[in-house]
């Protein structure tokens, strides 16, 4: 039988699952991914993003070739070491974020709105836990 822990670790899970597969698709989970390392860390060296996102330098390239095609990202060189590529996130980039963070929030807003009035009313004390669990997802 799930500890109470376990089974709130459940739940947290199939809400962000559910609210992952509710998405737009127009970017993959990769690119978005890249996307807000790059908004969280700023500039950051090619090969280190593929590590950071567990894919390979080769397919990195890729994506950021992509993500620059469609405005959302851009390379750098080093100005310590020309050889370095450096890619950061374009302004486009940071509205593009921001709106499916939005779109999200609406999207969950949408769903707590289905909740009776207990409900909403417990997951609101849980706020400040919850914006707890997201500063530590984020420091990791």
């Amino acid at each position: 039988m799930a500890t109470d822990k376990e089974a709130l670790g459940e739940a947290l899970y199939g809400l962000a699952t559910g609210v992952v597969r509710r998405r737009s698709r127009t970017l993959s989970l990769t690119a978005l991914s890249t996307l807000a390392t790059l908004e969280q860390t700023g500039l950051r060296r090619l090969t280190d993003l593929a590590v950071t996102e567990e894919i390979t330098q080769p397919s990195m390239t890729s994506l950021v070739s992509q993500l620059e095609q469609l405005g959302l990202a851009e390379r750098h060189r080093d100005p310590g070491d020309a050889r370095v590529v450096l890619v950061g996130i374009t302004r486009n980039g940071r509205q593009l974020m921001s709106a499916r963070r939005k779109a999200g929030a609406e999207s969950l807003a949408e769903l707590i709105d289905k909740l009776d009035g207990q409900e909403a009313a417990e997951l609101q004390a849980a706020l400040p836990a919850l914006l707890r669990l997201v500063d530590l997802v984020t420091e990791s």
